[in-house]
């Protein structure tokens, strides 16, 4: 399949999943937990599913352990500015903040993807 179509058929299933998390995200009570149907998980398992379809399960398991590594970053960039942005001022911790998020992913890529093949 030619590179556009599947970026094409990526764009049309994640926006489709997407609608399908916001209706889900429209029926859980208390309202806090819509943010966990957000549009991140949908883009992420239709671009997994349409990796496996057009390329190998291989390429999708490399692609989801990416997700996670970045999934922890962001855990960490939180972390991070919870203790940053108090003492620092908004710009100050959020440069702080995105600093210890760039540490932690280019941290755990090389530990993963680097020394551990």
């Amino acid at each position: 399949m030619p590179e556009v179509g599947v970026l094409a058929v990526r764009g049309l299933a994640g926006g489709a999943l997407v609608v399908a998390f916001a209706l889900v995200s429209e029926l859980v009570k208390p309202k806090v937990f819509a943010g966990l149907f957000a549009s991140a998980p949908s883009v992420a398992i239709a671009s997994l599913a349409i990796t496996v379809i057009t390329e190998s399960a291989t390429k999708a398991q490399d692609a989801s352990m990416g997700m996670v590594i970045g999934g922890i970053a962001m855990a960490a960039c939180c972390v991070v500015a919870v203790g940053a942005i108090p003492r620092l001022h908004a710009f100050g911790g959020s440069l702080v903040a995105v600093a210890g998020r760039m540490v932690t992913a280019l941290g755990l890529y090389f530990g993963v993807f680097i020394s551990g093949r």
